[in-house]
């Protein structure tokens, strides 16, 4: 009996031809599915290394930040195109530790894009400071600026060097005393401003006159400095003379009034083709009585009050939203969407005498409608910014411009009642535009000196808005394919076992 299956199971394992061709079928299916899909897994690894070579290379990421964070605007382009001399970029890290550096890695990048656009004129060398210390001692001028990962921009015997700070924007942590949170991008700025300082042919310079307990924010010596500018100090109370090689002078948050001599001296500068700036922090006129008799010989009166608006502002009614005027001097800027802030603000008065003749004077910047003035004296005080009867209505002009026109020279003298404004805060902003306006101002006063602006770019995470249609495309591709070829795979699976 035992047998007798035995020989039956051995009888059912016996199989037909056909059997046979079915199976022998069935396996040749499963060895090219194995083998394609084994082929296809070996050409996803050799796109994706080939990918990945040539993004490194040639830069092909596609950048869907809402603020182009890893894109190079018209202005470095224009830039790079137009190069003068031939700039090395020595950056003192290995080029491996570099690019993988939570900071640096943004830089890196930005380094290859600027030799993709100026290949012949621009070189980029990575040296590793510990194990070229001979490459590196030719530095050695540089020693007190310098540091792993410092970049030294240079072209011929001008150089630049960029750390850490100057390709970050910071503010201080809400959270931690004493510590600072980056909050920007201004790598392209930073880049750019050094490239155009050593290529310039004339180093003009900037004084920040002392004395009078001045002081200036850091981004706005930075921002002379970017442009291609020596940033000095010079008290005329001890000097008695303003350089010969000065092109700015900076009156920075003065407290108190300086003297008829130095007005003398500052006034002969201006008249022989020179520039001034002044920023205001007062809180009244009478602070400093020959300033203003001075400036309002130019045209402009800084009247004695604070300048409010309860709807737009920052915060509160004294950090007053501004905005430009039609002024041809603010061409270049006033398609921008950023927004002016001008914080503790007194409204100017922007008038000459109808007899004067050897002077121009135009508004810059001035508040919104909706703002309105309260007088300021020493006995006076507000319970409220609210407004209230009595008030002025604006607008109101926050900077004003005056141009001498008794020779061909052309001094300019630039008056901002808003001094705070180029606060560091303020400045690295990149939604505020703050930093171009005073840039463009710059430029206005300086036309020869070639300078560029460009905003900081923020580092928060901003969602990715997109349209109805685009919003199908995605379902389509990240949803609907998938879940087709996942149930198509499900029906051959089960077609296939069948056979």
């Amino acid at each position: 009996m035992f047998n007798k299956q035995k020989k039956q199971t051995e009888k059912t394992l016996v199989l037909t031809p056909e059997q046979k061709a079915q199976r022998r079928k069935k396996l040749r299916r499963v060895s090219v599915s194995a083998g394609s899909l084994a082929v296809t897994l070996v050409a996803v690894i050799l796109v994706n290394l080939i990918a990945t070579s040539l993004t490194d290379k040639f830069d092909l990421n596609l950048d869907l930040t809402s603020n182009q964070l890893y894109q190079i605007s018209d202005d470095t382009k224009s830039a790079l195109s137009d190069l003068k001399g031939s700039v090395t970029i020595t950056v003192l890290a290995d080029e491996d530790d570099f690019k993988k550096d939570t900071y640096y890695d943004t830089v890196y990048k930005l380094l290859n894009k600027y030799t993709q656009l100026a290949r012949d004129n621009l070189t980029v060398t990575y040296i590793n400071p510990y194990t070229n210390p001979n490459a590196v001692s030719k530095y050695s001028n540089l020693a007190s600026s310098i540091t792993t990962g410092s970049v030294i921009v240079s072209c011929g015997d001008n150089t630049r060097v960029l750390n850490t700070s100057d390709f970050y924007s910071t503010e201080a942590s809400s959270s931690y005393s004493g510590y600072y949170d980056v909050t920007g991008f201004q790598g392209e700025q930073a880049l750019t401003s050094a490239i155009l300082s050593v290529t310039s042919e004339e180093t003009p310079g900037m004084y920040v006159l002392q004395g009078h307990n001045e002081s200036i924010s850091t981004s706005l010596s930075t921002l002379f400095t970017s442009a291609g500018y020596t940033a000095n100090t010079l008290n005329l109370t001890e000097e008695k003379k303003i350089p010969d090689d000065a092109s700015v002078l900076v009156l920075s948050l003065p407290q108190t009034d300086y003297t008829e001599d130095e007005i003398n001296l500052i006034d002969a500068f201006v008249k022989n083709g020179g520039d001034l700036m002044v920023f205001d922090s007062t809180s009244s006129p009478t602070d400093l009585p020959v300033l203003y008799s001075y400036l309002k010989e130019w045209g402009i009166t800084v009247n004695s009050d604070m300048v409010l608006d309860s709807k737009y502002n920052i915060d509160e009614a004294t950090d007053v939203l501004a905005q430009l005027t039609d002024s041809d001097a603010n061409s270049d800027i006033s398609d921008s969407d950023q927004t002016l802030v001008a914080p503790s603000a007194k409204s100017l008065t922007a008038q000459l005498p109808d007899s004067t003749t050897d002077r121009t004077v135009e508004t810059l910047m001035e508040s919104r409608d909706s703002s309105y003035s309260k007088v300021l004296s020493s006995d006076t005080s507000y319970d409220s910014y609210d407004k209230a009867d009595g008030d002025t209505d604006g607008p109101f002009a926050l900077a004003a411009l005056a141009q001498y026109t008794g020779n061909d020279k052309n001094g300019q003298v630039f008056v901002c009642s808003a001094g705070i404004m180029m606060s560091d805060d303020l400045m690295n902003a990149s939604s505020l535009m703050n930093h171009s306006f005073l840039n463009n101002v710059l430029g206005q006063m300086q036309p020869e000196v070639t300078s560029v602006s460009i905003p900081s770019k923020s580092l928060s995470s901003e969602p990715l808005v997109i349209s109805t249609t685009a919003e199908f495309f995605v379902f389509l591709i990240l949803f609907l394919i998938p879940v087709a070829m996942f149930v198509g795979g499900i029906v051959v699976f089960v077609r296939r076992r069948k056979l």
